[in-house]
């Protein structure tokens, strides 16, 4: 007999890979904490703890002799590279160690200046000068010195009003540098200002002896005993070899930052937890009215929102700490740092409050702990920058991040776009292979290509190659895949024909990889092996090398194959992809068409039809609905229709009405359908819509212009106008025309292949005007998809 399955037992199994059971990062955090505990715990409570509140209450910094002691314990040697000395931990564990300390520890401070040391050690060490490193690294390593870096000055960093510049071979430095932990007693600090001939961020190790260096203490709200100061600098003279990096000193500022904005919330976490403990264990023995305290439903509730404001602070540094050990991280900006860091300080702020409230009028008082808290993490707040610095870092991170995002992707489609430009231009060389001028759009395209004077044997092999593509396309379109990739282009296609012709086999290997799939499989990297599915391999790696070189795939060092980062918006499925594979489509088909001089079986529907439906009905809804005054009301009356009068076979009326569910979608095209019938909510209607009655009138009418034959546009914005309804609107899908001459030219020969036409400027909209509508304007437009949609109301 099968026992019965609990649900944990399906709900929570843990899955193993080949390396064992996988270990989650909470394990090895708590793994890494009691190795902290182990070693450093008694250190800690017996060395560093006692006189932290009296040091507090004089205003005194801690002790160089703790850092010393820290020092022979191995403390500063945690994280540090193998060859300097250290023990070679990553980040991770460090982060973990310094929260630690910080929660055993009374002086919060404590645990944030001994990180400040460790980073301070790692910026000389990344030097690569063996003068800082010989002279500085081992004391440091030790804790015989300890060493700060100033860096900020509440301005722009090429703003900074501390300078250096260079007398022979001598740096003369002025300037000040303020707000520095530890400044009242390091030995040492690695000073950032600007160089005076070159504008660019250098870097200083600054020693406190060196004449004309004045460290002066601030008086702070809180954190009395991390020797919070300045550093004021009067014509400090500085060997060439005190220089930390000779430029750029600002990008190691940035990843300088990074490690810091996470290690400082650290410090707050060790802290905050600490407190939340200490507080709920004061709490324990307390009693009001008869009853404990921590029975009353209230205080149960200030406990529940104290500890999940310490988790969610815990797994934002936890998820911050592990991306360190990525690879992929931007050196220079850490998005998890800064939303650790705000995250962490909020949540302290949010906690201190609390324990305000639940301490009653012991918190206010300087010999309980709570009102120190409070203050100290104030101070933390501003360390690594404000709360709206940061804020407003992550804002435009964010806003850089999506339009770069979006740049890449249109960046991408556009590559396609161009390659298919090519494809139009050898195919127009090849179409014009007689005496005198080709006509209309032919003479567009080979003029903008710089193709008019092609020889006869050119011409010929640019044939022998459409020929080959299109053998290639017709044989993969009937599941007849060839075992291996066609000959491409040969050096018999050189001169002008040379980059068109290339371009021109890339189209064709884009629309055969989408076709069959192979291009879609690369949205993670594979092997060509992987890649190929179904289709042969060696066909796979051909297609493949001829992506890659057109820069649609990217190789890694291990052999494998990924989309270019950009076409993962049109490789993931939805109307996007839709779009993106009848346009591929669309070109295959219209070049075998201008190649033969006859239509093919299966003939593409126009710009704005067929598959491009999908994207732009999605469009409609979600991007046009609300710009289109009244409509959103219009759809909703009683009775109310939507016309479509696309040419695609039913499929744009089939689109709007997924997208506008409920509502009955006219085709209004019984020509180019089987028969009058009903499928769902689209319906056909047959008939003239200029004849409709008022009441019988439509609220949208969907126009598609691109299919139209050049003398149908006028009589079809006409009719269109006459159905609709007092306040409907009448959307046309327009080609938006490339800026780039060649681009232009292509559309326009695609559309008369197909029988259609691109309107000229300001034609459309004069067309509506003249037919009544008003509010006539281009109401959305997409370069990629190269498409924009007009529309006009009925007053």
């Amino acid at each position: 007999m099968t026992a019965r399955a609990r649900a944990a037992d399906v709900m929570n199994r843990g899955g193993e890979n080949r390396h064992g059971p996988h270990r989650t990062l909470d394990a090895q955090v708590e793994e890494v904490r009691s190795e902290a505990r182990r070693r450093f715990a008694g250190f800690v409570l017996d060395v560093a703890n006692p006189g932290s509140h009296f040091r507090n209450h004089a205003r005194r910094p801690l002790d160089n002799r703790v850092f010393e002691q820290a020092g022979e314990l191995g403390l500063m040697r945690f994280s540090l590279p193998a060859e300097a000395g250290g023990d070679g931990r990553d980040k991770l564990a460090w982060g973990v160690v310094v929260e630690e300390i910080a929660r055993l520890s009374r002086d919060p401070g404590f645990a944030v200046l001994l990180d400040i040391t460790v980073e301070i050690t790692e910026l000389i060490l990344s030097s690569g000068t063996p003068e800082l490193i010989e002279r500085y690294v081992p004391d440091l390593v030790a804790g015989r010195r300890f060493g700060v870096q100033g860096a900020y000055e509440n301005r722009d960093p090429y703003d900074y009003t501390s300078t250096a510049r260079l007398e022979g071979d001598t740096w003369v430095l002025n300037g000040a540098k303020r707000f520095l932990a530890g400044a009242a007693f390091a030995d040492l600090f690695i000073l950032f200002l600007r160089d005076e001939a070159s504008n660019d961020m250098l870097a200083f190790v600054v020693e406190k002896d060196d004449p004309g260096v004045t460290p002066v203490p601030l008086d702070t709200m809180g954190l009395h005993t991390m020797g919070l100061g300045q550093v004021l600098l009067h014509d400090v003279r500085l060997p060439p070899w005190r220089l930390v990096w000779r430029a750029d000193a600002l990008s190691e500022l940035n990843t300088y930052a990074r490690i810091r904005r996470t290690m400082s919330a650290c410090g707050v976490l060790g802290a905050l937890d600490a407190v939340v403990e200490n507080c709920v264990e004061s709490l324990a023995a307390r009693r009001r009215g008869g009853r404990p305290v921590l029975d009353y439903t209230n205080v149960e509730r200030s406990v529940g929102e104290m500890h999940m404001l310490l988790q969610s602070a815990r797994a934002s540094v936890y998820r911050a700490l592990d991306g360190t050990r990525s690879a992929d991280r931007d050196p220079h900006f850490d998005e998890l740092a800064t939303v650790a860091k705000h995250r962490t300080a909020e949540s302290a702020l949010r906690v201190g409050q609390l324990v305000m409230g639940l301490q009653g009028g012991e918190a206010y008082m300087a010999t309980f702990p709570w009102e120190r808290f409070m203050r100290d993490v104030l101070g933390l707040v501003s360390g690594q920058g404000s709360q709206e610095t940061l804020l407003i870092q992550l804002g435009q991170r964010s806003i850089v991040g999506l339009e770069g995002k979006r740049v890449r992707q249109e960046a991408a489609e556009r590559v396609v776009t161009r390659l298919a430009d090519s494809w139009w231009a050898l195919h127009a060389a090849v179409a014009f292979d007689g005496p005198g001028e080709p006509a209309g759009p032919l003479r567009e395209v080979l003029s903008a290509a710089g193709l008019e004077a092609v020889g006869p044997g050119p011409r010929a092999e640019a044939a022998a190659l459409l020929g080959r593509a299109h053998t290639l396309w017709a044989a993969v379109c009937s599941g007849a895949a060839p075992d291996a990739l066609p000959q491409g282009p040969t050096d018999l296609l050189g001169g002008r024909l040379a980059e068109p012709a290339a371009q021109a086999w890339a189209l064709l290997a884009c629309a055969v990889a989408e076709r069959t799939g192979l291009l879609a499989r690369l949205l993670r990297p594979c092997t060509a092996k992987e890649a190929a599915g179904t289709l042969p391999v060696g066909l796979a790696e051909g297609l493949l090398e001829v992506l890659a070189d057109a820069a649609l795939v990217r190789r890694d060092g291990g052999g494998r194959y990924v989309a270019a980062e950009g076409l993962e918006r049109v490789l993931i499925g939805g109307p996007r992809a839709s779009a993106f594979a009848a346009r591929l489509r669309r070109a295959a088909t219209g070049g075998a068409r201008l190649r033969s001089g006859a239509g093919t079986p299966q003939d593409e529907p126009a710009p704005g039809c067929g598959g491009e439906a999908p994207a732009l009905a999605e469009a409609l809804v979600d991007s046009l609905l609300g710009h289109l005054e009244g409509l959103p009301a219009m759809l909703d009356l009683p009775g109310a229709r939507v016309g479509c009068a696309a040419g695609d076979g039913g499929r744009s009326a089939v689109e709007l009405s997924r997208q506008i569910p409920g509502l009955p979608v006219l085709a209004l095209e019984p020509q180019q359908l089987p028969a009058p019938t009903a499928c769902g909510q689209v319906r056909v209607r047959v008939g003239d819509p200029a004849g409709f009655e008022e009441d019988d009138r439509l609220a949208l009418v969907w126009l598609p212009v691109a299919g139209l034959p050049g003398d149908g546009l006028r009589p079809a914005v006409a009719a269109g106008a006459a159905a609709l309804m007092r306040g409907g609107w009448i959307v046309l899908p327009c080609p938006l025309l490339p800026k780039r001459p060649l681009g232009a030219a292509a559309v326009h020969l695609g559309l008369a292949v197909t029988g259609g036409t691109a309107p000229a400027d300001g034609e459309v909209e004069g067309l509506l005007r003249a037919a009544g509508l008003g509010h006539v304007r281009t109401a959305w437009k997409d370069h990629a998809l190269g498409i924009r949609l007009i529309a006009a109301r009925r007053p």
